[in-house]
């Protein structure tokens, strides 16, 4: 049975959005660092027309959920909850780490490149001398294992097994030295989370990782900034 999907996500410089109907993929992705609340509907209502289907063929509400950027990430959380409330529909978040290691592993599929015993290493920026980081691997087609657990921590990455390993994210451009090493084959410094990767991720999750829209929450992975408890910079 096909599903239509709207997903939403502006959790780092990147706007971006896309909509599963059926078999049919539409997406769009813009950096904007600022303006993202202003963005994010506008590109999804294009979007659900480019589409072909409305706002009442939904199915599923997709939603960034981070980490990354405080109010980007709220943003996006806020709307598709919004979304999902007005219409009676089940939710599911996406990590913008999962979502950043999906696009390296297709960019590198669609190189050519053999992405068997491939480790994806990702960071993002996190301001205050520190990244969001994780680490994955192929445990088959689409489906990522995590090699490294998704936290915030000083610009280090601990040593693996992995001999052939890809960086992707800005936390690389940032600390240009996380992604050296003779293991490293790929360097992507300037790779944001595309909703094309959120959506395939989300096709292949099954129906038990749907939540109601009042069990959707962001989530940040650092604590206490500024006063305020799990937030991350805005």
């Amino acid at each position: 049975m096909s599903v239509n999907i709207l997903y939403l996500d502006s959790s780092t410089e990147a706007c971006t959005a896309g909509v599963l109907a059926g078999d049919r993929v539409v997406a769009d992705f813009e950096i904007a660092p600022r303006g993202h609340a202003e963005k994010l509907l506008p590109m999804a209502e294009k979007l659900l027309g480019q589409a072909q289907i409305d706002f009442e063929d939904l199915d599923l509400i997709g939603f960034g959920r981070g980490p990354g950027s405080f109010t980007g990430v709220r943003i996006a959380t806020a709307m598709a909850q919004g979304i999902a409330i007005a219409r009676d529909l089940p939710m599911v978040g996406i990590s913008s780490l999962t979502c950043l290691a999906a696009g390296a592993f297709r960019r590198l599929d669609e190189s050519g490149e053999e992405t068997r015993d491939v480790e994806v290493r990702v960071a993002i920026d996190a301001r205050m001398g520190e990244i969001y980081r994780a680490a994955y691997r192929l445990d088959g087609p689409g489906q990522l294992g995590t090699v490294i657990e998704e936290s915030v921590t000083e610009p280090t990455f601990p040593l693996t097994q992995s001999k052939r390993v890809v960086v992707s994210g800005t936390g690389f451009g940032r600390y240009p030295v996380l992604g050296d090493g003779p293991e490293v084959f790929r360097v992507e410094a300037d790779a944001l989370p595309h909703a094309i990767d959120a959506l395939e991720l989300i096709r292949r999750l099954p129906q038990a990782d749907r939540i109601p829209p009042d069990a959707a929450v962001p989530s940040y992975l650092r604590d206490n900034v500024v006063g305020r408890s799990t937030t991350t910079p805005p």
